[in-house]
């Protein structure tokens, strides 16, 4: 029984349901009041806070008093039609005014579920079964000659020749004039292909270190390339990543509540889906 009651403080769900039922008291508490006939509009002091609070983000001022008059009156107007709207069924199958309440729902429910937290051990675990999502790249440093677009392989077998025999040759001497780093410090492949183009990366993976190689082809045309440094991709400890894998077993967690919560409220209905009455399109 101890084991069984230990395990139940430990289910999200059980902390979810317990924080949103808190959230519930709490705004029926602040909020309980006599009961508004319903032909009734209330302007309360705090939705009048409500409104010069809008008002001072958009404009950055306090609202005048004839502007405050101008916002509670445009109120009464929204709720006057809001009311009657309603009362004709115009929010019914409208789905401007369904995405908007469900988005509501979510909300209240996202707000709950963002208090959790993981129980001891539980966020190794997750960390274990997801580590290749937080590995780091492989990282490249190297410099390189560029020879333009079509060398002749004279052209590329002397400056080749002449770097193998003098690698700290001025590598200026030897390439045509270009916009492109002579040295580039350690990049991922993102970054190479960000300066470089597409494939320039992936063959310069297979040199080897100290070393000047070639030809190497990227976008811009031939490239003579020594690797100065090789940061190899690795998986950190979990403390280094602590912040980031923590965000991402939340946002999980928060998901999986989310369909159970739906689950729980899908059940209260009988949905009949008439597929005769609409003609449907296959999509590929």
């Amino acid at each position: 029984m101890k084991l069984l009651f230990q395990r139940l403080l430990r289910e999200p769900l059980l902390h979810f349901i317990t924080i949103g039922g808190l959230m519930f008291v709490v705004y029926a508490a602040m909020n309980e009041q006599p009961e508004t006939p319903p032909d009734m509009i209330v302007i309360s002091s705090g939705r009048i806070d409500q409104l010069k609070s809008s008002f001072s983000a958009v404009w950055k001022r306090e609202p005048t008093e004839d502007e405050i008059s101008a916002m509670i009156d445009e109120d009464i107007r929204e709720e006057v039609y809001y009311r009657d709207g309603v009362a004709l069924g115009l929010d019914r199958n409208d789905s401007i005014v369904r995405r908007r309440l469900r988005l509501k729902m979510e909300f209240l429910m996202d707000s709950s579920a963002h208090a959790l937290e993981p129980a001891t051990g539980e966020l190794e675990t997750f960390y274990a079964a997801n580590a290749q999502d937080y590995e780091t790249e492989l990282r490249l440093a190297f410099e390189q000659v560029y020879l333009g677009e079509n060398p002749d392989p004279n052209t590329i077998s002397r400056a080749l020749d002449e770097l193998s025999a003098n690698p700290e040759t001025d590598t200026f001497l030897l390439g045509k004039p270009t916009n492109l780093p002579s040295q580039l410090g350690y990049s991922s492949e993102a970054a190479v292909f960000g300066v470089f183009g597409k494939g320039l990366f992936q063959q310069l993976t297979e040199l080897a270190p100290n070393v000047w190689t070639g030809p190497v082809k990227s976008t811009y045309g031939i490239h003579l390339v020594r690797i100065l440094g090789r940061i190899p991709a690795a998986t950190p400890p979990l403390q280094e990543v602590h912040k980031d894998v923590l965000r991402d077993w939340k946002a999980l967690k928060r998901q999986e509540i989310a369909d159970r919560d739906y689950e729980k409220r899908r059940k209260k209905y009988l949905v009949d889906v008439r597929r005769e009455d609409y003609q449907s399109t296959a999509v590929q």
